[in-house]
């Protein structure tokens, strides 16, 4: 009698039927995702157009004309030499040694670098210099605070699973209760679910007001309702035995609502447990590795984002003025360089430009502009299923991409280290003449 060759359960696992994955689409970076679940669909939009199936993955082209990767890397570097002003951008879908190739090729020709964080969120950055943050990971948050606080928050659209991965799971030896502080609620009210109703141009305010009340400190005459509002933070903050501020840099439009937080966290940690969650840039980004564009950035030229001349030696740091967005807007670019995968609001931004503006992307989707007609596209590996690489999370913590599906292509750093070694080469052959 023949042996049965159905496969047992451990055996389709160990070919991969249902390997567990990483989703890099928004900050959160869940490791929890199986190649099982991306087949019948995750139920997190944000992770089933991550993880997006691309079986006729394009070639790479040259002005809508399909040319080999080395014809198209060649003609990337000689249009990037002669370009006056380029924008280095995109990046926060990429890996962190990725990240550093790009910034190794903005030194090379000096170009501006910006990795497509929201504007509002750049200006944060001093907040934490100049107050200090006092953060946790978001897995002491889900086993620790017993009291979490949404503070002009809500996760729901641009990081989905962040309440039910973080929130709903029980601290360890007790409930949790929630209080959404906001316009909006964040979950349905109930006795462990609470809902006060303040205006955005309100929070910096209401967050004085409580830090005031927990110092016993005289305030201002202010309005009464704030004031009570107040009074119930206070309450059920003195009840509680570990606090989780949950705030988003991208509703900070002016930097005045992290900075009053920072100080009521603070303040606050000198009594009891007590820390800030600070979710950031959400899904106009493109992808989830904008801590890490954020850290390499900082580390290669003193600055997260807005840079105007990448140098080695230090560059400026130049918000709401050389940023993505200005730059394209100003029409100050002849040539703009996306390093994975197109981020939306940057594909909305290059249909208005009017100069002609040579685009070039290097990524696993190539994006159609049909107005720009000085187009390079660098095909690669799929980023979410082909690629291995580290990212780094929004909290810190750094995670490892695990690929599943072998590709034909060579992968987004592979593609753009021949294109710095190809920008190399043409410098050194350029000055000897």
């Amino acid at each position: 009698m023949k042996s049965s060759t159905k496969k047992t359960p451990d055996a389709s696992r160990q070919e991969g039927y249902n390997k567990q994955v990483v989703c890099g689409g928004c900050e959160l970076i869940c490791e929890d995702v199986t190649t099982q679940s991306i087949e019948s669909g995750i139920g997190c939009t944000i992770a089933d157009n991550w993880f997006a199936s691309n079986p006729l993955q394009p070639d790479s082209m040259v002005d809508s004309r399909h040319v080999s990767l080395t014809e198209a890397i060649d003609v990337a570097a000689s249009r990037l030499l002669s370009s006056q002003r380029t924008l280095i951008t995109g990046l926060v879908s990429t890996t962190l040694d990725t990240i550093k190739i790009a910034c190794s090729i903005a030194e090379c020709i000096h170009a501006s670098v910006d990795a497509n964080a929201p504007e509002n969120s750049i200006l944060t950055t001093p907040t934490a210099i100049r107050v200090g943050d006092v953060t946790a990971d978001f897995e002491e948050l889900r086993d620790r605070a017993d009291l979490a606080i949404f503070w002009g928050s809500n996760p729901t659209f641009d990081c989905p699973r962040f309440i039910e991965r973080f929130i709903k799971p029980m601290p360890c030896g007790g409930a949790r209760r929630t209080i959404s502080v906001g316009p909006r609620p964040v979950l349905p009210q109930s006795l462990y679910n609470l809902h006060f109703s303040v205006a955005e141009n309100q929070l910096v305010s209401l967050a004085r007001l409580v830090q005031a009340q927990i110092e016993k400190k005289a305030t201002r005459d202010s309005h009464r309702d704030l004031e009570n509002i107040a009074r119930q933070l206070k309450k059920s903050i003195d009840t509680a035995h570990c606090i989780g501020f949950i705030s988003t840099k991208t509703a900070d439009h002016t930097g005045l609502v992290n900075w009053s937080l920072s100080h009521l966290t603070r303040a606050l940690a000198h009594r009891k447990p007590t820390f800030g969650i600070r979710l950031g840039t959400g899904t106009t980004a493109g992808g989830g590795n904008s801590a890490g564009a954020a850290i390499v950035c900082t580390w290669r030229f003193g600055s997260s984002g807005a840079i105007p001349r990448a140098s080695i030696t230090g560059s400026e740091f130049l918000p709401a003025e050389v940023d993505a967005r200005s730059l394209i807007e100003r029409n100050e670019l002849d040539c703009i360089l996306v390093v994975g995968r197109m981020p939306p609001r940057i594909e909305d931004l290059l249909t208005t430009v009017q100069n002609p503006t040579t685009v070039i992307q290097v990524s696993d989707i190539s994006t159609t502009l049909p107005e720009h007609k000085n187009s390079i596209y660098l095909g690669c590996a799929s980023l979410s299923r082909s690629t291995e690489g580290d990212m780094l999370r929004s909290d810190g913590r750094l995670v490892t991409l695990r690929p599943f599906e072998k590709s034909r292509q060579p992968s987004i750093q592979e593609v753009l280290s021949r294109l710095l070694n190809q920008l190399v080469a043409e410098t050194h052959c350029r000055s000897a003449q």
